[in-house]
């Protein structure tokens, strides 16, 4: 497969639109250094970049694909079952009628997936440059764009995930619960961009809720993008701690923003 777009493959499971810029979360624990000790509850599972550096946490999603995914990642053998699968179904000549083939098998078993399946599933992403798009029945449904697979940060962070308290499961923001916190935990929530100033507002009303109940919060989202700011977010940021960090490669003008009420 082609080299270009490697880069994609750098966060363990990469997601497009709802990750973070290059050295931004870097930036943001040097500044914050007590966050890796906190018990995490991501309500917006997607890449893991910020649970998987707590000390252990919870990642909710509704999204039972990336829920499978990330299940697969905790697994010791996670990197070695992908490569498998790589070597076995997707290394070699490449065209659309080669993905459409393996597109369409795959969906087949995603009807009663293994740990096999999510694996072939990683390759499929992989295949179309991480474009997360499934149909309501939970078919894939990403297009041929052709990308390197690299498992680099899937082995570096395979280990601890096995050994730590981290869980995973079905939910959302709407099935916060109380009952699950402790005053140390950090509720943690990553703002997809782009996203629509309604979804803006119902998660600025949850967070102020999250605050007024006297937990402490982590919002994270995209401020500038290609020198356009997000005014919206930026006003609501203001009432509290922000931490902001440019993108660290300077290929474009663009910033993600780490807002704290601690």
């Amino acid at each position: 497969m082609e080299e270009r777009g490697e880069s994609l493959n750098s966060l363990i499971i990469p997601y497009p639109g709802r990750q973070l810029l290059p050295g931004s979360r870097d930036h943001f624990f040097a500044s914050k250094t007590d966050v890796k000790g906190r018990y995490i509850y991501d309500f917006g599972l997607s890449t893991g970049e910020i649970l998987y550096e707590g000390s252990g946490g919870i990642g909710f999603s509704k999204e039972k694909h990336v829920l499978g995914l990330h299940a697969l990642m905790r697994m010791p053998y996670a990197e070695s079952l992908i490569r498998e699968e790589f070597e076995t179904n997707f290394k070699g000549s490449w065209g659309p009628a080669k993905f459409f083939r393996l597109r369409r098998d795959v969906n087949q078993e995603l009807k009663n997936p293994s740990q096999r399946t999510m694996a072939k599933l990683y390759c499929l992403l992989a295949c179309s440059g991480f474009r997360h798009k499934f149909d309501k029945h939970g078919n894939f449904k990403g297009g041929y764009f052709p990308h390197s697979l690299d498992t680099e940060n899937i082995r570096v962070n395979n280990k601890r995930l096995v050994n730590t308290d981290f869980v995973i499961m079905k939910g959302s923001l709407s099935t916060f619960e109380r009952d699950l916190l402790t005053k140390k935990s950090l509720i943690y929530f990553h703002l997809p961009f782009p996203c629509t100033e309604k979804t803006k507002s119902k998660v600025f009303e949850f967070f102020k809720t999250v605050d007024s109940l006297k937990y402490n919060f982590l919002l994270t989202s995209r401020l500038i993008n290609r020198g356009r700011v997000d005014k919206t977010l930026l006003d609501w940021a203001n009432s509290y701690s922000k931490v902001v960090a440019v993108d660290s490669n300077n290929k474009f003008a663009s910033s993600d923003i780490f807002i704290t009420n601690f």
